[in-house]
């Protein structure tokens, strides 16, 4: 059995080693002399694909027949879950390769010459023949964050769902490519052919097509936006910017926003920094309400005036650069970590920060004045161009996340009682 199972490990590293030769092809490619291996190589490799996942089903049973006849074998190394995913690691890094190098090689096929049309006018002939390149569209990327399903699934259904020049096959193709994170783990466990992209599309149509969850998305990011605290024209326009874009995409799953006028234009004030509310209340003079559209026309008009004298305010952007470089270097001076004192190391290697609970390296990062999202000195977590979250997205270091459920999370400011029934209703 032992040397089946040797035979078979040789076969599978023969294939990852075809994979490899076509990687090595595509990075070579040169259109006069390869062009012509393009459709060979992608039918090669359509036969390795196939290949390769029988062949892994045959070593994993073998594998767990050794292992279910060992006698001295470590108890760890019969953990069924390891042994799962150390297979499932095998296949998705295949699964990947495979999908990355078919894309290159669809890319790389010459283009099929259009057909010949015996009747028409001059003008549509013209058309017909215009060697006019346009430019290329990317694929949108799609991680499972319920706030980017509207755009990925509209887009991807106009660019491959809906073009008849594609097969299933090649548009189950670009689906895998197009998916990361939670989203690809959703259709995974499905097997790559042309009869299961119907299948693979639905399944995530049922998983994030839920109009509830889409709307309390976009409400959240309404309400997650911070206050500005001094006037500036990157804050104005960031704010502005993601109250018109959250609440284009509630109007685009049927809310009726316009109806929101007196409640958005309260929310966009009580996010405005205080030099600037004051010349909203200067420019209003009214006893009425204020419309949230009109609000918006002077919050535009004013981030016009902030940039055209941003110039002028050169010298004390220059001396915050300054500021922050300063406290950079003195930390990096100073070589010690901040949470536990000795040399210098990152917060995943640090043991004192490890072992303290979330509230306390919350305490710990407020103490020190670090971002809360990449733990460094000098900015703000709003500012911080660095990864975020790995648990729900957001901007804060996965080290500071809050399990849902275990601590109260930050009270949003009261609102008139219409605006908290409502969000109540979407939330629950």
């Amino acid at each position: 059995m032992a040397s089946d199972l040797r035979t078979l490990l040789k076969r599978e590293r023969l294939l990852q080693q075809k994979v490899a030769i076509v990687e090595k092809f595509v990075i070579a490619f040169d259109k006069d002399r390869d062009e012509c291996e393009v459709e060979v190589r992608l039918n090669g490799l359509e036969e390795v694909y196939v290949e390769f996942f029988v062949l892994r089903e045959k070593i994993e049973l073998l594998m767990e027949d050794e292992e279910d006849d060992g006698d001295d074998i470590d108890p760890a190394e019969k953990d069924a879950t390891n042994r799962e995913q150390q297979n499932f690691l095998a296949a998705e890094n295949f699964e990947n390769r495979y999908c990355k190098l078919k894309v290159a090689l669809l890319k790389l096929l010459p283009p099929k010459d259009p057909p010949q049309r015996s009747s028409g006018t001059p003008a549509e002939q013209a058309t017909t023949h215009s060697k006019v390149k346009l430019p290329e569209i990317s694929l949108p990327v799609f991680s499972g964050k319920l706030g980017e399903w509207v755009m990925f699934r509209d887009t991807f259904r106009s660019l491959i769902h809906q073009n008849g020049q594609l097969n299933p096959m090649d548009k189950f193709t670009y689906l895998r490519t197009s998916l990361t994170g939670d989203a690809l783990k959703e259709i995974n466990t499905i097997e790559l052919s042309a009869a299961n992209y119907e299948v693979a599309w639905k399944v995530l149509q049922e998983r994030y097509e839920n109009k509830k969850l889409i709307v309390k998305a976009y409400l959240d990011a309404l309400f997650s936006l911070e206050p500005l605290k001094k006037e500036s024209y990157d804050g104005l326009n960031h704010l502005v910017s993601e109250f018109e874009k959250n609440l284009q995409m509630l109007d685009k799953v049927g809310e009726q926003t316009a109806q929101w006028s007196t409640i958005l234009a309260y929310m966009l004030c009580a996010r405005m920094d205080t030099a600037t509310l004051r010349l909203w209340e200067a420019h209003h003079n009214s006893k009425n309400v204020p419309k949230y559209q009109d609000l918006v026309t002077f919050l535009r008009n004013q981030c016009s005036v902030l940039q055209s004298i941003a110039p002028s305010k050169s010298t004390s952007s220059d001396q915050r650069q300054s500021k922050i470089a300063v406290c950079h270097a003195v930390v990096k001076m100073s070589n010690k970590c901040p949470f536990c004192g000795e040399s210098w190391h990152s917060p995943f290697h640090c043991t004192k920060f490890q072992k303290m609970k979330v509230t306390e390296r919350n305490e710990a990062v407020m103490k020190s004045k670090l971002c809360r999202n990449c733990l460094h000195p000098g900015h703000f977590s709003r500012t911080c161009d660095k990864g975020v979250c790995h648990h729900c997205r957001q901007k804060h270091h996965t080290m500071l996340h809050f399990t849902p459920g275990v601590l109260e999370q930050a009270q949003v400011p009261s609102l008139p009682h219409i605006l908290i029934s409502a969000r109540h209703w979407v939330c629950s």
